[in-house]
């Protein structure tokens, strides 16, 4: 979460209003395992491995971050296989900001109230959270999952109000009635209305500020009186709400569709037919929601039918409307570019563009330190070039580098986004695989010879040479201790030594050796 919009936001409501909730007994209070998400969020400095001790303490939360890290809403060309890995995929700031909000739900799925309608606010909240971060990383904004909680947190106040105040609700159907009327009818029995109830808990709370301000303004598109930079953010949250009231009110009304593609338009620059691809994309990613958050609240003919009213409504034909989708495209991509870091030069091989020797150094101490406090695996692999010097000798240097160049390239290709591949010096590759353990290395080495079997790289004279590689493997795990990551990076080296002088053009796992 964003540390800077961190503290407690003033109350907006009655101080005898803010009373009572501070007296309710009955309403659920955040878990302990929240709070401490909360404290870790404010905290600029926070790394990986705190990150773990505090999901690792509630078994169920890290379950629910491993499977969304996995799911459609994160599509990654590799899945996770253990929560060190998911860590990688989502980030510490998703990861923090996601187990608050299974903690919350978890929290507030507890003791359900007999009148009030659970069924139905929970199928408006999860459609929420689910819109708004759908449209936050439409948009390209960094923070989708802290769009995703406000989101998700929007109705808060009514289960507070359904609480102290039982008679509100009694009697009305809360969740078919436009908002308008429901906060006036809030307003004339109890002074005050939902949102503004939600923003003061999150106070109470302690909840970053920013939340409660876009829960107090989430039936406020146009964020009137909120600062100027965090209006696009309350603004999402709002349009989540409003496209989360259009799906599940219209059945097909075709006035009440048109409305909210003009709005969505206005308020984030989505157009009418982008938007009816975002309703296709809702339908796939609303039962990844429910396995999370463990509900069974749609229906998926339902979702269908829905799907495919709001795409023949909001899709635009003319050619005007056409040239604004392009032109919204070019932006976002433009966008995207100057959002991309520039890659730090002192990190950096100048001529092979992987990490060099010291960037690889300070990583594998990092994580050799955090795979011992959780017992997660990791393994190193030395990859070395088959008769590079003859390479250089017979075709000359520039030849060399080519064939350096193409080694680098396999190794991308074939390693997960998640892993690390360095320039240890010279014809040698380096590479590092948090969340690895023996038999997955194994595999690793396996493909990677295979691979380079395949493989020739194009030397500046046109002429192509064959690459075989030796490498060694080591892996820290359960079964396999090392003192420090420097004698894990021996037993390696040592590997690689083994597969050299037993012909090169294999891999050697440093058990093998070791257990000979």
């Amino acid at each position: 979460m964003n540390t800077n919009r961190t503290a407690p936001a003033q109350s907006p409501v009655a101080p005898e209003i803010l009373q009572r909730l501070r007296l309710c007994t009955s309403f659920p209070t955040p878990p302990p395992v929240a709070m401490q998400v909360v404290q870790l969020a404010q905290n600029p400095d926070i790394d990986l491995a705190r990150v773990a001790d505090a999901v690792s303490a509630d078994p169920a939360i890290a379950a629910k971050v491993m499977r969304i890290a996995n799911s459609a809403m994160y599509a990654r060309r590799r899945q996770s296989a253990n929560l060190r890995q998911a860590l990688i995929v989502l980030g510490l700031n998703a990861t923090l900001t996601l187990a608050l909000s299974f903690t919350l739900v978890s929290a507030l799925k507890r003791n359900p109230p007999k009148g009030f309608d659970f069924r139905a606010y929970w199928r408006r909240t999860v459609l929420c959270a689910t819109w708004g971060k759908l449209l936050a990383a439409e948009t390209g904004r960094r923070d989708a999952e802290e769009v995703f909680l406000a989101s998700l947190l929007q109705d808060l106040g009514m289960l507070a109000i359904d609480r102290i105040w039982p008679e509100v609700y009694g009697g009305i159907a809360a969740f078919s009635l436009e908002h308008a009327r429901l906060a006036q009818h809030e307003h004339n029995c109890i002074g005050t209305d939902h949102p503004h109830v939600g923003a003061a808990l999150l106070g109470l709370w302690n909840m970053p500020a920013h939340l409660g301000r876009a829960v107090q303004h989430s039936h406020d598109p146009g964020a009137a009186g909120v600062e100027a930079d965090e209006r696009p953010f309350v603004r999402t949250v709002a349009m989540a709400g409003e496209l989360a009231d259009a799906w599940l009110g219209s059945r097909g009304n075709e006035v009440a569709l048109r409305r909210i593609g003009q709005q969505v338009h206005k308020q984030l620059g989505i157009l009418p037919n982008r938007l009816a691809e975002l309703f296709d994309q809702i339908r796939e990613q609303l039962p990844v929601a429910e396995s999370v958050f463990e509900m069974d609240l749609f229906d998926a003919t339902q979702l269908q039918d829905i799907t495919e009213t709001a795409r023949e409504i909001l899709v635009v034909r003319n050619l005007h409307a056409l040239s604004e989708v392009q032109d919204l495209q070019n932006k976002t991509s433009r966008l995207e570019e100057e959002n991309v870091e520039l890659k730090a030069e002192s990190t950096r091989d100048a001529l092979t563009d992987v990490y060099n020797r010291r960037y690889f150094e300070e990583a594998v101490a990092r994580e050799f330190e955090t795979a011992n406090r959780h017992a997660w695996p990791l393994s190193v692999v030395f990859v070395d070039l088959d008769r590079f010097k003859e390479i250089n000798d017979t075709f000359g240097h520039q030849a060399g580098d080519a064939v350096l160049v193409e080694v680098a390239r396999l190794l991308g290709e074939v390693l997960r986004d998640t892993d690390i591949v360095a320039r240890y010096g010279g014809d040698e590759f380096v590479l590092l695989l948090p969340g690895v353990d023996a038999g997955q290395a194994d595999s690793v080495g396996q493909r990677l010879v295979e691979t380079a079997h395949g493989r020739t790289a194009r030397l500046p004279d046109g002429r192509r040479v064959g690459i075989t590689l030796s490498l060694g493997i080591a892996t820290c795990d359960g079964q396999h201790r090392f003192p420090a990551a420097a004698d894990l990076l021996a037993a390696a080296d040592a590997a690689l030594y083994h597969s050299k002088r037993s012909g090169r053009d294999r891999y050697t796992c440093y058990e093998t050796i070791r257990a000979a």
